[in-house]
C-alpha cells in the first residue's frame, strides 16, 4: 500500500534550530498523540479542554512549556516509550524546548484532525518523524491470536498497526515485539501504542542492527511465527537469504 503527500496537518517545527529540531519533532508528535487520545475519550481532557480552564487555574507562573513537560511526565507512568526521553536514546532535551514553540503548538491543537482515520494518522506521524511509509502492507499474512510476530527495525510499528487494525483478535502487547533502531522509531511505536489503547509499550525496544548477530540477544532467544519488515528495495536493512533465515530459522519472514 503506497501513499502520497501529506494527509492531515501536523504541528509546525519549521522555526526550530537544527539543535532544537529533534526535541521539537518528538514533542510535537507526542502532543498530537495526547490530543488525539483525549479526543477519543481515553484520557482526561487537559490539552484539548476548552479554554484550558484547569491549566489556567493551576498554572500560576508556569509556562506552556511546563504544561508540555507535565503532560509527558504523567503519560510516561504507563507508556515510558515514547514519553520518557531516557528510554529513547536520542538527542532529545526537553529542557531546551522553546516556550514560543510550546505556545504555538498548544494554540494549534484545535486545527489538528483528531478524529481522522487511524491509518492516515499513523502514516502522517511516521512521515513527520522522517520514517518510510511506502510498504506493501496488504502482502502480510494473516496472523492468528496465538502467534508471535517480530517487526524489524525501520518501520516503528507501522506493520503491527496494520495487522492489529485488520485483525481485531490481535493486540500489540500480546502478539508483537517491535524492534526499533532509532529514537524516531521508538517514538512512533509509542504513538501507535496510544492509538490502539495498549496498556503499556513494553513490546517496543531499542535494538541496534548488529544486535541481531548476537546469538544471546533476547530477541534471538525467542521463537517467532513471523518476522516482518521493510523490503531492501524500499530501504530495508535486512535480507532474507543470508541474514534473517539464519537468525530466525523457525519463522516465516516477510519483507514488504
Amino acid at each position: 500500500m503506497d501513499d502520497g503527500g501529506s494527509l492531515m496537518p501536523s504541528l509546525d517545527v519549521s522555526a526550530l534550530t537544527d539543535e532544537e529540531r529533534p526535541t521539537g519533532v518528538w514533542a510535537a508528535a507526542l502532543l498530537h498523540a495526547i490530543a488525539r487520545d483525549e479526543a477519543a475519550g481515553r484520557r482526561t481532557q487537559r490539552l484539548t479542554e476548552p479554554r484550558l480552564d484547569t491549566w489556567s487555574r493551576f498554572r500560576g507562573r508556569l509556562t506552556n512549556a511546563d504544561l508540555v513537560a507535565l503532560l509527558f511526565e504523567d503519560a510516561a507512568v504507563i507508556h515510558r516509550v515514547p514519553f520518557d526521553p531516557a528510554a529513547l536514546g536520542g538527542p532529545i532535551r526537553p529542557d531546551r524546548l522553546p516556550e514560543a514553540a510550546a505556545d504555538a503548538w498548544i494554540k494549534a491543537v484545535a486545527s489538528l484532525a483528531l478524529a481522522g482515520p487511524g491509518a492516515d494518522y499513523v502514516t502522517e506521524q511516521a512521515r513527520f518523524l522522517g520514517l518510510p511509509t511506502r510498504m506493501a502492507r496488504s502482502d502480510l499474512h494473516v496472523v492468528k491470536p496465538h502467534q508471535k510476530v517480530l517487526e524489524l527495525p525501520g518501520t516503528g510499528g507501522q506493520l503491527a498497526h496494520y495487522l492489529v487494525t485488520a485483525h481485531r483478535d490481535l493486540t500489540l502487547h500480546d502478539n508483537f515485539s517491535i524492534a526499533c533502531g532509532a529514537w524516531q522509531e521508538l517514538t512512533l511505536a509509542g504513538v501507535i501504542a496510544l492509538e490502539m489503547g495498549a496498556p503499556h509499550s513494553d513490546f517496543a525496544t531499542r535494538v541496534e542492527v548488529d544486535d541481531f548477530r548476537k546469538t544471546d540477544h533476547p530477541l534471538r532467544q525467542r521463537t517467532f511465527d513471523f518476522v516482518i519488515g521493510l523490503h531492501p528495495d524500499k530501504g530495508g536493512r535486512f535480507r532474507i537469504e543470508d541474514q534473517l533465515a539464519i537468525w530466525f530459522p523457525t519463522a516465516k519472514v516477510l519483507l514488504v
